[in-house]
């Protein structure tokens, strides 16, 4: 094999470093388990050639039979790290009853500006497989080089019990006390004897390690010391004493037939409280579905158990009614997963309403509840809008009375002053003193891009943004609410290699499609818009069965906003319903993303007056779409712009400073004229 196998390369968008098993692109860094970095390196080889399952399966499992599963499972694993590392275009193809080849050309690493190649490392001579692959292409034979890591493991796992043993030099004692914010990750036991479950649960456990070793708050155990750990009871409290950890996560894996089964579970290793744990079971297809539910509900846990990401500065629990912050938690975990199940934000304000009912006293569960008020605006929840508004506020207040330095309240505060109430000077007091309490709290800095953003200062909201992902680099939510606002300022481009990559993955539910599609219309693009179409139409028709109660408001326009968008054929017939619909009632969701729309189809008073209605609301800038006429994206036609009720409407308190700041910051596209 040529020397592309083993050197550093590059892929698309990704550098592939096979010594390291690590893919690097602009999502970050992934990790591979060797053999599916095998078979990658595999494919780089024949670079573009087809390569033959039977030849891949000898080359790097060595064995005839048994291994079909490992290499699907492979295939899968690389298109997946790939995608999230910053490959959104497709990598591997399936060519049907041949075998796999490479979609994208292979470069070398060091043909990339700043990328270093590390020195080739030394193979074996060909083996048969690696001869039949592909007219003249070779695959990387696994099984000899081996050898020589398993001895380097065994020589690198000696050396760590020595140096956890403590014997000789007490300077190399284990640690004294578990860092409070600190967690191992084992691998997942195989409860079988097949081959493929033990692999399957090493990379389930490597695919947590990875996504919890982002939070840079949380300590997490190498995988090298981690994994030389079996994952049983008796070996997790011995790794959390020798590894110095306060959690350890374990679970278990096996096959029943066709179906895989999987357990997982978060245990405190201070008085062995099981934490969380849950079951899953699903057929051979669904093993990545499982993969990606324990990812994300066990760092949701760990979260807003360990107060990193989403939960960073949230209450330690002292002083505070064992069974309020339990509910407190709940509702932390819960609010964590809103936007992928139904219903889930509606149970998080839940448990945090228990949670102030059992200690009144508890400042953060009232911010809490403030944040889930403050957050969804454009949401069943918030049927009478004023109403739902008005309590988010008092929340926040309320948690201040208890506590004037809880920072999650005022970063709440923040954002209702300055998108609702529309008082900056107040807006920028309260961000100030979030910034302050909590500089490293996700939170702040969403409150922070929310103010900029309202106020027309892109570069400020934008840095805002990356600096709340960068805390919370598991949060899709914030991911979304970064594409949308790229969007809401002519930057579509950009914005659609995450959302169009997050339909693809499912990496969001509840309400993903409704935001991507509005995006996809407001970018203008034919090409886009044809393609997120059949989307768009499942989404439709999936709202008809949503009964009114569980809609918001808003939901009502949607097909409409779409339709005459999309001039789709039923365009005109929409607009009727429109027009019947504002007859009986006003609504005033989110008004900047459908307003400057339907501004030529609704009577002009009536659009005027439900401007003045969404003023005295809080609807005008409610959500990022809401401001996109201001970055002129979306505009409000010119007879809107020119009317003398819209001057009235900048009038109003709180506005004419607003004006100000968005002049000041280059933005006058949706300001009178």
């Amino acid at each position: 094999m040529s020397e592309t196998g083993r050197r550093a390369f590059r892929i698309g968008a990704v550098e592939i470093a096979p010594d390291r098993n690590l893919l690097t692109g602009s999502g970050g860094e992934e990790a591979l388990e060797p053999r599916v970095m095998d078979v990658l390196c595999a494919l780089a080889e024949a670079d573009g050639a087809v390569c033959a399952r039977e030849a891949l399966i000898d080359a790097v499992w060595g064995v005839q039979y048994g291994a079909d599963e490992s290499l699907t499972r492979a295939i899968s694993l690389i298109r997946k790290s790939m995608r999230a590392a910053g490959e959104v275009r497709p990598v591997v193809e399936t060519i049907p009853k041949r075998g796999y080849r490479l979609a994208l050309p292979v470069e070398a690493a060091s043909d990339a500006p700043g990328l270093e190649s590390p020195q080739p490392v030394a193979l074996q001579p060909d083996s048969p497989a690696q001869r039949t692959v592909a007219a003249g292409r070779r695959v990387f034979d696994r099984r000899t080089l081996a050898a020589g890591l398993a001895a380097l493991m065994a020589v690198a796992v000696l050396s760590l019990a020595f140096s956890l043993r403590g014997d000789g030099d007490p300077s190399r004692t284990q640690l004294d006390a578990a860092a409070p914010k600190s967690v191992a990750v084992l691998p997942f036991t195989a409860l079988s004897e097949d081959e493929s479950d033990a692999y399957f649960g090493k990379g389930l456990a490597e695919e947590l390690l990875n996504a919890l070793g982002r939070f840079p708050d949380l300590h997490v155990a190498a995988r090298t010391s981690a994994f030389s750990f079996d994952g049983s009871a008796d070996d997790a409290a011995q790794a959390a004493e020798r590894l110095g950890v306060a959690y350890t996560v374990t679970g278990s894996v096996r096959r029943l037939d066709e179906r895989v089964r999987a357990t997982a579970r978060l245990q405190r290793m201070e008085d062995g409280a099981v934490l969380w744990t849950e079951t899953y079971e699903t057929d051979e297809q669904g093993l990545f579905t499982i993969e990606d539910d324990i990812v994300r509900e066990v760092a949701a846990a760990l979260q807003a158990r360990l107060g990193v990401g989403a939960s960073a500065g949230r209450a330690s629990g002292d002083g505070i009614d064992p069974i309020a912050y339990e509910q407190y938690l709940e509702g932390l975990a819960l609010w964590g997963d809103r936007m992928r199940k139904d219903d889930t934000r509606a149970r998080a304000l839940a448990a945090f309403e228990r949670a102030v009912a059992f200690d009144p006293d508890f400042a953060d569960a009232w911010a809490a509840i403030g944040v889930v008020g403050a957050y969804s605006a454009g949401s069943p929840l918030a049927r009478d809008r004023k109403a739902f508004r008005a309590r988010a506020e008092a929340s926040f207040l309320r948690a201040l009375e208890i506590d004037g330095t809880n920072a999650r309240a005022h970063a709440g505060l923040a954002i209702c002053y300055v998108s609702q109430r529309i008082d900056v000077g107040a807006a920028r007091a309260h961000l100030a003193s979030a910034l302050d309490l909590a500089p490293n709290a996700a939170q702040t800095h969403v409150a922070s891009a929310w103010f900029h953003r309202t106020l027309g200062d892109a570069d400020a909201a934008m840095a805002a943004l990356d600096r709340a992902i960068a805390l919370d680099p598991l949060n899709m939510v914030l991911r979304r609410v970064r594409a949308e606002f790229q969007v809401s300022t002519g930057d579509a481009d950009e914005a659609f290699v995450f959302l169009d990559a997050c339909r693809r993955a499912h990496c969001l539910g509840e309400g993903f499609i409704a935001y991507a599609a509005a995006a996809a219309v407001f970018s203008g693009d034919p090409d886009r818009m044809r393609d997120w179409a059949p989307a768009i139409a499942a989404f439709e028709k999936r709202l008809v069965s949503i009964p009114d109660a569980r809609k918001p408001h808003v939901a009502r326009i949607n097909p409409a906003f779409f339709s005459i968008r999309l001039d789709r054929p039923d365009k005109n017939e929409q607009i009727k319903r429109i027009r019947r619909i504002f007859e009986g009632e006003q609504i005033t969701d989110t008004i900047g993303m459908w307003g400057p729309t339907l501004a030529d189809i609704l009577p002009d008073e009536q659009i005027l007056d439900l401007l003045h209605l969404a003023y005295e609301r809080g609807d005008l800038f409610s959500t990022t779409f809401a401001e996109t006429p201001l970055y002129g994206v979306n505009p409000y036609p010119d007879w809107v712009l020119e009317h003398p009720r819209y001057h009235a409407l900048w009038e109003r308190p709180g506005m004419g400073e607003l004006a100000a700041a968005l002049r000041g910051n280059g933005v006058d596209a949706g300001l009178p004229r």
